[in-house]
């Protein structure tokens, strides 16, 4: 038996390291790389042929040589997404029997058919009805350990019970799941254990702490649990280990019993290397690391490093590391860009040479791949394929059949007098195509990853101390990285509207929005960072103003054009300050359809971006932000508020979206960048 997913929940609902919850059963799902062929082969003449998106851009940001899409059933192939049963500890609502599944259980025969490909849940063989046969289904456990760098794993049930007699831990006694009812509390709850085979009591311990991570640490006679488990931990998405474990990984630089504590609490690195228990159903089980990239035609931009040559870098490098890895595993990027530089040049017949480029231009390439700056190589890439983006909306574009991208420029000016903004817009235009690939990197449990730069980053670059942190609790979409040059991603095709803004107007009316306001903003940033051990940049105030008149415009195209406001999303494409009067300044907002079905192509955001419907629709947006049902509240904000106090006069009476539709997680928005302050007027940039 199997279920029916879309693709897109794939990516963004139930990728690899997810749990899904079915009837009579819980799942986690696979890697698409798990099982050769899972998602389709090479073979084009093959009806189990995989569907790969080609995109040269793309696939060089991410060192892959393509995406893979999600199979589709269409009636020919039979590929499927794959899962496995997740947690292993299953009880008996009759007798509370914990059970601890095996991977050939679920290959049992039953009904001309196995428990797996039935997706049947397994029966309490201590409680068989006489007259069917069948005990009742068992159900999964409630409470699973996962750790901040990713790993997940049954609740220790026998570890945990055995705390008082830890020489019983490991002798497979019966371990019971009671609750004594009286009321919904976890010390109601208790796990019991007897001896097998004389049904002897051996302890009993209730569930009243099983949320404090220090039970974990807190040492007896085997040490802490690390130390029980000699530092590994599952890793359930990368299937079966052997008949009754999963998958398990080391778990690096487990702090000693002397650095565990900090004061009363548990040292930073005690919380991210230990696990903690979790409910099973919990939202912060996985956050998946999801990169929307627009798919453009070539002729858009300069290849930073050419396919053929990307794929024979990085083959050689894989070579390297697997033949000598005492010496090449832990290479940076900057010793790789160095070495394979010197092979080159003291090489006139590298294998490099030969793809049809001068040596000149394939060293070029080589500083490009492993980048020039390699501590800076992660941050400085997301930031060109944004630049990449913005030249193709608004330069010249040679039409390309194979990329769903389709334009029309319309002069700002035609905007520019509906909206008494003179010079506010140089140009809008008009995407009657246009091609979203969402890309799925990877993911992170417990909390959601603190630096969206990280996404382009891997282990060989030269990370600081913060980051190297952050990126540890990167867990690949791919179960062997290394090996497998693809990444699952589907494309939504669709339309979208891109508003380019005078470099001119905006940088003047910076000079004229207070210093204090965003002061406030950025000094809050900086403690969150401290907070939450991220490190994300300082914003400005023209992303301030870009990011706030896209909520504006977002709520109000919802209204008129059709789509609802989940279906849309927006893409800020702001420079640093540092880029104020060269040629890579970027002033914009991209607001674009996000669905994956018919709806995101219906025409109706196109032609909402027609002079005389985006001027009333940016003036009507801008007309409702002028009040707040909670001015004069948040008009007034000036100390912050919303998370972390990131925002100013921002809330969801008035600018906030839908977090899907947002790409900062509605954060840096003031509504006093756009109508200024109810004291002074003169900083919004619609009143001056």
């Amino acid at each position: 038996m199997s279920y029916d997913i879309r693709q897109s929940q794939i990516i963004h609902t139930w990728p690899s390291g997810s749990m899904i919850d079915f009837p009579e059963l819980s799942l986690i799902m696979l890697c698409h790389d798990d099982g050769y062929g899972d998602w389709g082969n090479v073979n084009q003449e093959d009806p189990n042929k995989k569907q790969v998106i080609r995109d040269s851009r793309l696939a060089e940001a991410f060192k892959v040589d393509h995406f893979v899409v999600p199979p589709q059933e269409d009636g020919i192939n039979n590929l499927s997404a794959y899962g496995i049963r997740f947690p292993g500890a299953q009880y008996c609502p009759k007798c509370g029997l914990i059970h601890f599944i095996t991977k050939t259980r679920g290959q049992a025969i039953i009904e001309r058919g196995s428990f797996d490909q039935k997706m049947r849940a397994f029966t309490c063989d201590a409680c068989t009805n006489n007259q069917t046969g069948i005990g009742p289904n068992l159900v999964p456990m409630r409470f699973v350990i996962a750790t901040e760098e990713g790993f997940l794993g049954d609740f220790p049930w026998d570890w945990f019970v055995h705390k008082s007699c830890p020489k019983e831990r490991g002798q497979r006694h019966l371990l019971y799941y009671k609750s004594k009812g009286g009321s919904a509390g976890l010390s109601d709850i208790t796990i019991e254990s007897y001896r097998r085979g004389s049904n002897t009591f051996l302890a009993s311990r209730d569930l009243g702490q099983i949320f404090d991570q220090s039970i974990f640490t807190e040492t007896d006679a085997e040490g802490n649990y690390l130390d029980y488990v000699n530092n590994y931990l599952p890793k359930p998405w990368k299937g079966w280990h052997n008949n009754e474990s999963y998958v398990t990984e080391l778990v690096s630089d487990v702090p000693r019993q002397g650095n565990i504590m900090d004061g009363d609490d548990l040292s930073p690195a005690a919380k991210r290397k230990f696990p903690r228990t979790m409910q099973r159903g919990a939202g912060n089980i996985i956050f998946p690391i999801i990169y929307s990239g627009i798919l453009l035609p070539q002729s858009a931009y300069e290849q930073q490093c050419p396919p053929e040559v990307q794929q024979n870098l990085d083959s050689t490098v894989t070579i390297f590391r697997d033949s000598m890895p005492d010496i090449y595993q832990d290479y940076t990027n900057e010793q790789w860009r160095d070495f394979l530089i010197r092979l080159v040049e003291s090489n006139p017949n590298h294998q490099l040479l030969k793809l049809g480029y001068t040596k000149e231009a394939v060293i070029g390439f080589i500083r490009n791949h492993f980048g020039e700056k390699p501590e800076e190589r992660f941050i400085n890439k997301a930031v060109l394929l944004r630049q990449q983006e913005f030249s193709a909306f608004t330069g010249t574009v040679i039409k390309d059949k194979t990329v769903w991208f389709k334009k029309k420029k319309v002069d700002g000016n035609e905007y520019n007098s509906l909206t008494g903004q003179p010079d506010l817009l140089e140009e809008v235009v008009l995407l009657e195509k246009l091609s979203a690939l969402k890309v799925y990197k990877g993911f992170t449990r417990v909390k959601p990853l603190m630096g969206e730069e990280l996404v382009f980053a891997e282990a060989a670059d030269n990370l600081d101390t913060k980051q190297k942190h952050e990126f540890e609790r990167i867990q690949d979409a791919r179960r062997d990285p290394l090996h497998t040059r693809e990444l699952p991603a589907v494309e939504v095709k669709g339309e979208g509207i891109f508003l380019k803004f005078s470099n001119k107007k905006l940088n003047a009316w910076a000079d004229e929005y207070p210093n204090a306001r965003l002061d406030t903003i950025n000094h809050n940033l900086e403690q969150a960072n401290l907070s939450f051990n991220q490190n994300h940049e300082l914003i400005n105030k023209r992303y301030l103003f870009l990011h706030t008149l896209s909520h504006i415009l977002l709520k109000e195209l919802a209204e008129d054009c059709g789509y609802s406001l989940s279906s849309l999303a927006e893409i800020i494409y702001c420079s640093g300050n540092s880029s104020i009067g060269t040629e890579e300044e970027m002033n914009g907002i991209l607001i674009y359809t996000t669905t994956s079905d018919a709806e995101g192509s219906l025409g109706g955001l196109v032609e909402k971006g027609q002079p005389d419907y985006l001027s009333s629709v940016m003036n009507k947006g801008v007309d409702k932000a002028r009040w707040c049902s909670s001015d004069p509240l948040c008009i007034s904000a000036e100390q912050g508020q919303g998370f972390m106090g990131l925002n100013l006069a921002a809330c969801y009476s008035c600018v906030l979206l839908p977090e899907t539709s947002c790409e900062k997680m509605n954060k840096y928005l003031d509504r006093a960048a756009v109508i200024g302050t109810l004291n002074n007027s003169r900083i919004g940039l619609f009143n001056q």
